[in-house]
């Protein structure tokens, strides 16, 4: 996907600590709540930190940051854990760990503050505004750091985010304003954070 000249194979292959541990958690929480009510049982829901206006209002603000962990039933938890797997180690490596972190958990939040601004009704839950923060990196790359990526790639990409927004927009309880915080979030960070990591990038090519 991006060019061996900036992102070595053989680094890139051995270093997915931060996606593997969000993986692991998100797993462990939906075994948990799996067995403790159900995954799509509203009480559950919000027994593991599922964000609901009423409790933020309340002042549980940490509910901002706990939905990127839980998942509405089985197929919501596969897709975004696939989407991560996919999407997350080559940024990871790109960043680096603690900054994809930060990266990950700030779209993830921006996601759930708009979906909480601009749709306040329901329960809600979810990595998909972190997801999404991940596609507007991507598109971010292909963009406006030409070069980084392959044409082809970069058009896949474009399209898959395409695909997703269409999705968000036809399919019931998706929440698109979630979608559109986390990616237009993830867009707004990834110059930040590679201006952070252009040095140390450098300084490792140049070995």
């Amino acid at each position: 996907m991006f060019n061996h000249t900036q992102l070595p194979l053989r680094r890139f292959r051995s270093y997915f600590p931060i996606v593997t541990g969000i993986l692991l958690v998100q797993s462990v929480v939906y075994l948990l709540m799996t067995f403790n009510g159900g995954s799509t049982d509203a009480d559950t829901l919000i027994r593991f930190g599922a964000l609901e206006k009423s409790f933020l209002i309340q002042g549980e603000w940490w509910r901002l940051i706990t939905p990127i962990f839980i998942h509405i039933g089985l197929a919501h938890f596969i897709f975004n854990s696939f989407a991560l797997y996919l999407l997350g180690p080559q940024l990871e490596w790109l960043f680096g760990k603690w900054r994809f972190f930060i990266l990950y958990m700030v779209t993830g939040f921006a996601g759930n503050l708009a979906s909480t601004t601009i749709e306040p009704i329901g329960i809600k839950a979810g990595a998909s505004g972190a997801i999404f923060g991940l596609f507007g990196v991507y598109l971010y790359l292909f963009l406006f750091r030409r070069g980084s990526m392959d044409q082809e790639t970069g058009k896949s990409i474009l399209a898959l985010v395409g695909a997703n927004l269409i999705l968000s927009v036809i399919v019931p309880n998706v929440d698109l304003t979630a979608h559109l915080g986390g990616l237009f979030t993830g867009m707004l960070l990834a110059s930040t954070l590679l201006r952070g990591r252009h040095e140390k990038n450098k300084g490792e090519l140049d070995k």
